[in-house]
């Protein structure tokens, strides 16, 4: 059993650090109302970030978390850029969890594994509020609330949510209000389901 969860920390940690490829750099603020403010900035480095005024291609974007995904996990409801709290209570003490620097944003990446699920909740280094950011489904044992779970034919998932925003030999994407879910399948069976927020 530590021997799987060794496993999974590791796969975690690497999912984590493939983030690291990108190049944009983006900063959140939440407000009342399920928004989020985000400014993103294309091939932002250091020195760009702390002259804000000064950075080429920052675009202030709104975003409305009410149409994103929602996984539903021991009866806990988990929407895509919802604050944390409130979920982190319901499931209780997760088997592992871990901090690590997002490589994709400026902030951290708090990401707790569960029996089935893995999820990672950012906090941006400005302080202006953490969000879930992803979660991750690791068992057979749980499915989507459409009915989707890991085993399953791929083609089944183009029966329940219709042909894929994006496709690659691997993986289809779904999009949904600022969200999307990333179903990777192999030999025509899906491997793992993913949701998460670019």
């Amino acid at each position: 059993m530590k021997k799987i969860a060794s496993v999974l920390l590791v796969m975690v940690m690497a999912a984590s650090m493939a983030a690291c490829s990108d190049s944009k750099k983006v900063e959140s603020t939440k407000s009342s109302g399920g928004e989020t403010t985000t400014a993103v900035t294309e091939g932002a480095d250091d020195t760009t970030a702390d002259n804000s005024e000064q950075a080429q291609g920052t675009v202030e974007v709104s975003m409305d978390i009410s149409d994103n995904f929602v996984f539903k996990y021991k009866e806990t409801e988990i929407r895509l850029g919802d604050k944390p709290d409130a979920v982190l209570s319901a499931l209780g003490d997760a088997k592992n969890a871990l901090d690590v620097p997002s490589c994709a944003h400026d902030g951290t990446d708090h990401v707790y594994t569960y029996d089935n699920i893995v999820l990672t909740v950012y906090s941006p280094a400005d302080g202006s509020g953490d969000y879930i950011s992803d979660v991750r489904v690791i068992s057979d044992l749980v499915a989507t609330p459409e009915g989707v779970e890991i085993g399953m034919e791929i083609t089944r998932a183009r029966e329940i949510y219709g042909e894929a925003d994006k496709a690659t030999d691997k993986q289809w994407f779904y999009k949904r209000g600022t969200s999307e879910m990333i179903i990777t399948y192999e030999n025509n069976k899906i491997v793992e389901i993913e949701y998460m927020i670019p």
